[in-house]
């Protein structure tokens, strides 16, 4: 069986001409194309291949499109393990840091490094330690109170006319390390962000310095800075 070269349909393979659309079946044609699918020597003027009855007004990539799509797959993949292999090249010769500077961030091990750290601006620190911190300077604030209630009632009692001077002094000399405490650990927080340090001066600004140090407190780390570390700064 053979096809007709003019309608498709199948013929016998010695007929001269399609019993369907009568047209004759060119035997050995002077001039001949490639089939598009086939890809055999049929006559130029054909409209179906004899040999597989392939339409020759299509196209056809069903031979070709598996090898194709799976070359473009294999690209993606290789250009995909590129950037990964660039990527982790890149970290692995590049800037590398924990989260936080301490192992376990909590209350006692956090307050201690930001009262250790009191007047050190140029180090970076973690999200986790700079909460547990506030929450223990705050802590520690009450702790302060009641203590200062304490001692002051103790010197109303044989010595009233220091009272007022004595808690001005204390209460001053509390509120002065708190301020530069949690301030320098808002810089190093900065640092930690990737933020310019300057931009603390937004905090002494009314109301709009408040929510700016909320905002930028909870920032993730960013390693694009590469000049703060955990470790202080080389003067």
């Amino acid at each position: 069986m053979k096809f007709c070269q003019r309608c498709g349909r199948q013929i016998e393979e010695n007929a001269k001409a399609c019993p369907y659309c009568t047209v004759l079946q060119e035997q050995k044609p002077a001039e001949t194309k490639n089939c598009k699918k086939c890809q055999q020597k049929i006559p130029v003027n054909a409209n179906y291949c004899p040999l597989c009855g392939a339409d020759q007004a299509f196209f056809y990539y069903q031979a070709q499109q598996p090898d194709v799509v799976q070359s473009s797959k294999k690209q993606a993949t290789e250009a995909k393990s590129s950037d990964r292999s660039s990527s982790r090249s890149a970290t692995a010769a590049g800037f590398k840091l924990p989260k936080n500077e301490s192992a376990h961030p909590g209350l006692k091990t956090s307050t201690r490094l930001l009262i250790r750290d009191t007047f050190k601006i140029s180090k970076r620190m973690g999200r986790a330690d700079y909460w547990w911190a506030f929450l223990g300077l705050n802590l520690m604030s009450l702790a302060v109170g009641v203590i200062l209630g304490l001692v002051i009632t103790a010197i109303s009692q044989f010595a009233p006319n220091l009272v007022d001077p004595t808690f001005r002094l204390m209460l001053s000399a509390w509120v002065t390390f708190v301020y530069i405490t949690i301030t320098t650990a808002q810089v190093r927080r900065l640092h930690d962000c990737g933020w310019s340090a300057w931009l603390i001066m937004i905090k002494f600004i009314f109301a709009l310095g408040d929510i700016f140090i909320i905002f930028a407190m909870v920032q993730p780390q960013s390693l694009q800075d590469q000049r703060y570390t955990f470790k202080e700064k080389d003067k």
